[in-house]
């Protein structure tokens, strides 16, 4: 009777500690996998910043269209003089305009561009990629923050996995720990082996302490992507992360990884895009510009008699010495350009990479769980062996803690093959810019 209240006390104190383990700390928010998604997607920093670049660089098209059309200005102004001046321009000899000290005008003027060797149209080219440009940054930063947050929760679930194992075997090796108490007590039991199993139950503590840890890092860095200032913490649903449901959405022999541009490869498309179009317009720098020009004017003096009169003509601007700096312009252009599709070859290099890395680590991870399986079978079989060595007594209880030891870390390790294939997954739709909310839950077992 007082040995089942030992069972009994052990299993209500390990049941408290698995609760604990498992439940959030004290003032930490619980979020799930689409409530986490949603939150980083619409108060990220980082993606707020890109989403006001691409804004910025929206307007600047704008900008660069309004300068194709004619320009319209109003202006007025007055000057007082020392002396009294004419306050209309003399147009027929010998008939003096009337003259005074105050003078008031104002202007409308009409200015149309003619040509420009096509500056304007290129600089609005270069406006166009510059979006482009913003635009595939937002996409890229919108697929790395869904890729870190599915990131966290798979490294969640994978600790809440090991906490699990540990906890089932600190709980047998709580009841050993009794059983060997009691049974030192009647001489049944050395020193030893109490020693043995106490050096184990600290161990597993240990490794339970550093999980917790992990557990809160990972707390920390969900926050700073959703964007907010208060402590959260993955919620696991409990839906299975059965890795064979998951080869049936990805076959282990269906992947391509030619002819893709992820987000990445777009960025460097959008830039040497836009390095094409300044290199246009540094060339263009060379070309005169022509434009007309409609003025009509009043001017009246103190009076306030104002006389108005129009004034239309064509303006050639023709750049004859600037020092060298257009010829610089363009060399830069140039450069920039070389620089730009030497980056976009090494982004698709880098991309292709990537997706095959990540389709092999898939195919490893998903084989040697295949693997692992098989190998934790067995070793159940040689642990239940060893247990019945023991009971007999023909065996001491180290050589069965081995055994033992060795069966947690295969459990543990073939969970963590799980964990790596859908990590893998993950890596190969981010890179192939696939990546997205509903497939963000399914690789992390979550719910729509």
């Amino acid at each position: 009777k007082r040995m089942k209240h030992h069972y009994i006390f052990t299993y209500l104190i390990m049941a408290a500690v698995l609760l604990a383990s498992l439940a959030p700390a004290s003032g930490q928010r619980a979020v799930t996998v689409s409530e986490a998604i949603d939150s980083s997607l619409a108060f990220n920093p980082q993606l707020l910043m890109t989403d006001a670049k691409l804004d910025a660089s929206e307007a600047t098209v704008r900008q660069a269209t309004g300068s194709l059309l004619p320009q319209l200005y109003a202006t007025a102004g007055y000057t007082r003089y020392e002396e009294p001046n004419i306050v209309t321009p003399i147009h027929e000899q010998g008939v003096f305009p009337p003259l005074d000290d105050e003078i008031y005008e104002a202007n409308l003027q009409l200015s149309i561009p003619i040509f420009d060797g096509g500056r304007r149209l290129t600089r609005r080219k270069a406006a166009s990629a510059d979006v482009d440009e913003s635009r595939a940054t937002d996409d890229l930063v919108r697929n790395e923050i869904l890729q870190q947050v599915a990131e966290i929760f798979l490294y969640a679930r994978r600790a809440e996995d090991q906490s699990a194992l540990i906890n089932k075997r600190l709980t047998s090796l709580y009841r050993q720990l009794h059983d060997l108490q009691s049974l030192e007590k009647e001489g049944r039991a050395s020193k030893g082996d109490l020693a043995l199993v106490s050096s184990l139950i600290a161990s597993l503590k240990s490794d339970s302490s550093a999980i917790a840890r992990s557990r809160h890092q990972l707390g920390i860095r969900l926050s700073a992507l959703m964007g907010t200032d208060d402590e959260v913490t993955p919620a696991i649903s409990e839906n299975g992360m059965d890795l064979e449901a998951l080869i049936q959405s990805y076959p282990l022999t269906d992947f391509e990884a030619d002819g893709q541009s992820g987000p990445s490869v777009r960025v460097s498309e959008a830039r040497l895009k836009k390095a094409g179009a300044y290199q246009s317009l540094a060339s263009r720098e060379l070309w005169p510009e022509i434009s007309g020009f409609g003025v009509y004017s009043y001017r009246t003096g103190s009076d306030w008699d104002p006389v108005g009169e129009w004034t239309v003509g064509i303006k050639v601007s023709l750049p004859l010495f600037t020092g060298g700096s257009r010829i610089s312009n363009i060399e830069e252009a140039a450069s920039l350009r070389r620089a730009s599709e030497n980056a976009l070859r090494s982004a698709k290099l880098e991309q292709q990479s990537i997706l095959q890395a990540a389709y092999n680590d898939y195919i490893s991870a998903a084989n040697r769980r295949d693997y692992l399986s098989t190998a934790v079978k067995e070793k159940l079989i040689s642990v239940q062996a060893h247990l019945d060595l023991y009971e007999a007594g023909r065996i001491p209880l180290r050589d069965l803690h081995v055994q033992e030891t060795e069966l947690l870390q295969l459990q543990i390790e073939k969970n963590a093959q799980q964990y790596e294939a859908r990590l893998a997954l993950l890596r190969y739709e981010a890179a192939a810019g696939t990546l997205t909310q509903s497939k963000v839950i399914s690789l992390t077992g979550g719910v729509q």
